[in-house]
């Protein structure tokens, strides 16, 4: 979709030693990757970033094999050095995984795009202060299915962001700043500006540039912690959103009161959501009832025992995969699940919502408790009728 030009961190990555690999993306394609730097002003930016541009990350079905020259590494120097501290992992550790993305692989064509032309393009947004890059693995095997995927960044918004094409790249807030209250309600804004930015009028012109055939008409928005609620404030905004996944993350500003008229809504989150979070209940409440005067609706709400916050990401993997400085002491915010077992788990349950509201069989993972997945408790359930707790 842009000319070819290879990021310069490709070939430093040629360089290093032996690679880690993250799980393999489930799906029949390829996972072709590709960046773009929209011109777009948020009001009032409370980041150090420039507050005038804003990334878009595209992970996209591909009918390329991956190639050693063409794959997209998974960090640069300065985010792996910076990650690294807070991991306790050295940076050459971490610069040492490797990706099934394809730089610019090409598009599929409109007749290899046929039986996935209609699919909802899914936008997501990653919790506060990480990066995209960092929900790969989910991001990449949702790819590999026939999905199109938007993953924003805020420049700014995480300590660094590599900027593609060889521009600079941008420094933001340092990883150990505290979050007020105030802030927090500033980054909930500039992120929804983003997204609504994305849905009107940047993703629609950048097709039209292109020729793609990706999908304009409808959208899936699914999101991190603060992604989530980033995700839950567009839908309030766009019926073309047809569903959304908020994946452990509390609901600020407008998108508490969102109106999702009935659209699917899958919430799941760790056993310590409710320390920093209050605000599920109340927003299923409101869902119910709505539900109940519109005859529509359906919402899962589920609990990964032994998980946390950032277990929901491809972090615990790092930990998992590669070697750890001066020990293995636990890391308390990934939990005690394995990264491999979490990821698996929302590539699973994530993979099965997308594929059921895009029209296809409904998996019985949607619907309860099931043996394969011991960890995975239903706290409760909307339908039409209403709300239903699991002790009902």
């Amino acid at each position: 979709m842009v000319p070819f030009r290879l990021p310069f961190f490709i070939t430093l990555f040629t360089t290093l030693a032996e690679s880690v690999h993250l799980p393999a993306p489930t799906g029949p394609y390829g996972v072709g990757f590709t960046q773009h730097v929209f011109n777009h002003t948020t009001p009032n930016d409370p980041t150090p970033g420039p507050g005038s541009v804003l990334l878009i990350s595209i992970y996209y079905p591909t009918l390329s094999a991956p190639s050693p020259n063409t794959s997209v590494p998974y960090f640069d120097p300065t985010s792996a050095t910076i990650w690294g501290e807070v991991f306790n992992i050295a940076p050459k550790d971490l610069l040492s995984i490797e990706t099934v993305l394809q730089w610019q692989a090409p598009i599929l064509t409109p007749e290899e795009a046929k039986t996935v032309k209609d699919l909802p393009t899914l936008i997501f947004g990653p919790g506060g202060g990480v990066n995209a890059i960092m929900y790969t693995t989910l991001l990449s095997d949702l790819a590999s299915k026939g999905y199109l995927v938007l993953a924003i960044d805020h420049p700014g918004e995480a300590p660094y962001l590599p900027l593609p094409y060889n521009n600079s790249g941008i420094t933001g807030w340092d990883i150990y700043m505290p979050y007020s209250d105030e802030l927090i309600q500033q980054i909930y804004e500039f992120r929804l500006s983003d997204i609504l930015f994305l849905v009107s009028e940047g993703f629609p012109a950048l097709v039209r540039q292109f020729g793609a055939y990706f999908n304009t008409r409808t959208y899936g928005a699914f999101g991190h912690s603060m992604g989530a609620a980033q995700a839950t404030g567009a839908m309030d905004r766009f019926s073309s959103i047809i569903a959304g996944i908020n994946i452990d993350g509390g609901l600020f500003g407008d998108s508490v009161d969102a109106k999702l008229n009935g659209r699917p809504y899958l919430m799941t989150m760790n056993p310590a959501h409710f320390a920093s979070d209050t605000t599920w209940p109340g927003f299923i409440e409101r869902y119910a009832e709505e539900a109940r005067g519109t005859g529509k609706g359906w919402i899962d709400w589920t609990t990964v025992v032994g998980s946390a916050h950032l277990a929901l990401s491809d972090i615990p993997l790092w930990v998992e995969l590669l070697p750890k400085g001066n020990g293995t002491a636990p890391v308390p915010a990934l939990g005690n699940v394995t990264g491999v077992r979490t990821n698996e788990y929302m590539r699973t349950y994530f993979g099965a919502f997308w594929d059921w509201v895009s029209g296809g069989a409904y998996d019985e993972v949607l619907e309860g408790e099931v043996e394969e997945w011991p960890e995975v408790v239903f706290n409760g359930t909307v339908r039409p009728d209403g709300y239903a707790t699991q002790d009902d």
